[in-house]
């Protein structure tokens, strides 16, 4: 189940859904939601991290960080003073700073690309449950 930047940024997250082979389901986690996309990059970095495929992945990707990073600074924001609300906020300015920068290895870029994607959408999820 594959969610593009748009899908994810223009719908609220809880009444997220995905249409796939003209049936839309409603997606119940962002994890959910991202993990196609964060399996298919980890494979593509061990295997064929240059090519369109891999620059499109990172691409979409880095469409996944922006998307994600504002509901999981939400969470962020909620956590009481603690390291662990230092670790999500660092997890937060890290990803976005990715995103914009990049990195010159596509290997490596798209493995911190993919694990920064499912650590947000974790956050995200958490955001949603709390």
């Amino acid at each position: 189940m594959a969610v593009l930047e748009h899908e994810v940024a223009a719908v609220p997250y809880k009444e997220l859904r995905v249409t796939s082979a003209g049936v839309e389901t409603p997606v119940t986690s962002a994890a959910t939601a991202v993990a196609g996309d964060v399996e298919t990059a980890l494979a593509l970095a061990d295997h064929h991290p240059t090519g369109q495929a891999a620059v499109q992945m990172r691409q979409r990707l880095r469409g996944h960080i922006q998307s994600l990073a504002v509901p999981a600074e939400r969470y962020a924001d909620r956590l009481p003073e603690s390291r662990e609300k230092d670790i999500a906020a660092s997890t937060i300015r890290f990803a976005r700073n990715l995103a914009r920068d990049g990195i010159s290895d596509p290997a490596i870029a798209l493995r911190l690309l993919a694990k920064s994607v499912a650590h947000l959408a974790r956050n995200t999820d958490l955001l949603r449950s709390a």
